[in-house]
């Protein structure tokens, strides 16, 4: 009877280690987007301490980090940032703060760029999609620094990251705006027409679930 009593408790451990592997994930998620809450502010970057044309652009990027970050920076796109601002005059000028404790954070502003993700994962039977609700954090520091983190979505099949290919086109549009805004200058909103993309899945996207809302953010003020 004994040794019954332990089969059956080895299964039990079995089935239970079984499912919460594969569903374990799933699972957390839903909590986190239950009642389509945003996790409380303070929880909100705690885990965060780290080609062909694309939607008619002609500039893509693929990121380059590790494979389980869920946010990634562009510092390499600040040149372009700085061609894109061009003659204006905004002192002290923009720098890539690419360290966060570099400075105090004055400003920030929540929105949307344009990307393509990979799935990693070369069982999983989805290759890729492509999103227009990337979700962006743009923030500014004292002297005039700043950075713009891009949040990751997973695959719906698998819950792999997707390695982002950025829209560099829209990432720059996006900053430009706000570094001018911030700055006081009179800047027309910008305008992104274009067929509408997939509907956006919060549950799979990492800036849904850090707080953030993707599919309210407007393209601008």
């Amino acid at each position: 009877m004994e040794g019954d009593e332990k089969v059956s408790y080895r299964l039990f451990d079995l089935f239970f280690t079984t499912c919460y592997r594969m569903f374990g994930a799933q699972w957390r998620r839903a909590m986190a987007m239950l009642a389509n809450q945003p996790l409380p502010k303070r929880f909100r970057h705690a885990k965060y301490k780290s080609s062909a044309p694309l939607f008619g652009s002609t500039s893509t990027r693929w990121s380059t980090h590790k494979a389980d970050d869920t946010t990634v920076k562009f510092p390499s796109l600040h040149a372009d940032i700085e061609k894109a601002l061009g003659t204006v005059s905004i002192i002290p000028k923009p720098w890539f703060n690419d360290h966060s404790e570099d400075g105090k954070v004055t400003q920030e502003y929540f929105t949307n760029v344009m990307g393509r993700f990979k799935c990693q994962n070369q069982n999983c039977s989805k290759s890729g999609w492509s999103s227009k609700k990337v979700g962006i954090l743009i923030r500014q520091f004292s002297g005039n620094g700043y950075y713009a983190l891009v949040f990751k979505q997973r695959c719906r099949v698998c819950d792999k990251l997707g390695v982002l290919r950025l829209d560099e086109d829209s990432y720059v549009e996006r900053v430009v705006y706000r570094l001018k805004k911030w700055a006081g200058i009179h800047v027309e909103k910008p305008v992104f027409g274009g067929k509408r993309g997939e509907p956006h899945e919060r549950e799979f996207c990492e800036a849904c679930l850090a707080g953030y809302d993707c599919q309210k953010a407007s393209l601008e003020e």
